[in-house]
């Protein structure tokens, strides 16, 4: 992924939430985290296993073309698909990971060595 100024495109993108966040779509209901409660329900996989590997084939291409940096209308274009379908894929990727938003799915691809940050971007 190239990196601009240090950062790669994605994390940048993700901290100004740009292009992520249908504002008409419908959040889970807040989670009690700050006091280290996990709400959301998990499934039979165990501990060991990686979130990611929950995701379907089409959850793990939208994934992998957001941690990359595109935009869901870039990612609705290049899968010839609508934005409200990759919009409702980003939901249920970020249920399946126990996330919330962009900022926590790029750290998510980070941690867990699904971001090349060396590889060269398209942009």
């Amino acid at each position: 992924m190239k990196l601009e100024g240090g950062r790669s495109r994605a994390a940048t993108r993700a901290a100004s939430d740009a292009g992520w966040r249908d504002p008409g779509a419908r959040r889970d209901p807040p989670r009690a985290s700050h006091r280290g409660a996990h709400t959301r329900q998990s499934t039979d996989l165990g501990d060991d296993e990686p979130r990611h590997r929950r995701l379907s084939v089409r959850e793990n291409e939208v994934f992998h073309m957001l941690v990359d940096g595109l935009a869901v209308n870039e990612v609705a274009h290049a899968l010839h698909a609508s934005e409200r379908a990759i919009t409702l894929h980003v939901a249920h990727i970020l249920h399946k990971l126990a996330l919330d938003d962009a900022a926590e799915l790029i750290d998510y691809a980070i941690r867990h060595g699904l971001i090349d940050e060396g590889a060269e971007g398209a942009g």
